[in-house]
């Protein structure tokens, strides 16, 4: 009977000794101050070593994980994931224009019930993101158009401040192909109010891209399309000026730069 007590003694010892560890290794991390870009991914030591829920990432100076910064419009101290993080503000630049007619600057009551109904749905379906594809963030560019908008840049409709171009537009006629610039499983398809028709794949753990104004989706729901595969075409659906491919990337709650993704060796550069 002595010896059980004595063995579960020793339990609770070592158990306190890997709470004491985690704790302390968290408060490190928490006194640790990083620094990155507006709609930036970044890495970061790994506050927990063992969790299937994060994508970690093995390296000469230690595992590590990814997180991404939110965009802001000034410099920025924030916390994430147990850090303390400096988001540096960037001047994307600004587009304006001039719309004369009114009803396609303010939306009717039905419309902005539709819109706000469909941005529900959206949010739904990146709310949750498989664990069954790890994603390498080697991606590759969706059409091979040049940009013809940049992330981040401030949008003004009739002098009016909208919200940032959180995306990148791509130029395309309509019926160039669109590929998957990175495997994924399609989450959502749909016609929409502002995007047309769209699309969203999940690349796994928290990463996905939409795909907007399409003229045609050529996957369904659940499919599982590899990396290069055409997923559909460009098109100018939605409300649009022309003819154009929408990218939006999502990482970790965040919308972030996609045209930094496409970089060469872009995650050997963050790690």
């Amino acid at each position: 009977m002595e010896g059980l007590f004595q063995m579960f003694q020793k339990k609770i010892k070592v158990y306190n000794f890997i709470t004491l560890f985690v704790f302390v290794s968290i408060q490190t991390l928490a006194n640790d101050l990083f620094e990155g870009q507006s709609g930036e991914i970044i890495s970061i030591p790994a506050a927990v070593q063992e969790n299937s829920d994060v994508l970690t990432f093995k390296t000469s100076s230690g595992t590590k994980q990814l997180i991404s910064l939110p965009f802001v419009q000034k410099d920025l101290m924030i916390t994430r994931h147990h850090v303390n993080v400096k988001v540096n503000w960037v001047n994307f630049g600004e587009s304006r224009i001039t719309i004369a007619d009114e009803s396609k600057v303010n939306l009717s009551k039905k419309d902005k019930d539709r819109a706000n109904k469909e941005a529900i749905e959206i949010r739904m379906a990146l709310s949750n993101s498989t664990k069954e594809i790890t994603p390498s963030f080697d991606f590759v560019p969706p059409v091979p158009g040049i940009v013809t908008s940049p992330f981040g840049k401030q949008r003004f409709v009739n002098d009016l401040p909208r919200s940032a171009h959180l995306a990148l537009d791509l130029r395309g006629s309509i019926g160039t192909p669109i590929i998957a610039p990175l495997k994924g499983k399609v989450v959502l398809v749909g016609d929409y109010f502002y995007t047309g028709l769209t699309l969203i794949l999940d690349h796994g753990y928290g990463l996905f891209s939409s795909y907007a104004h399409m003229s045609e989706i050529k996957v369904k729901l659940g499919d599982l399309v590899e990396q290069s595969n055409t997923i559909g075409l460009v098109g100018a659906t939605g409300r649009v000026t022309g003819p154009h491919l929408h990218w939006t990337v999502y990482f970790d709650g965040n919308k972030v730069n996609p045209e930094s993704l496409i970089q060469e060796g872009y995650l050997r550069s963050i790690l």
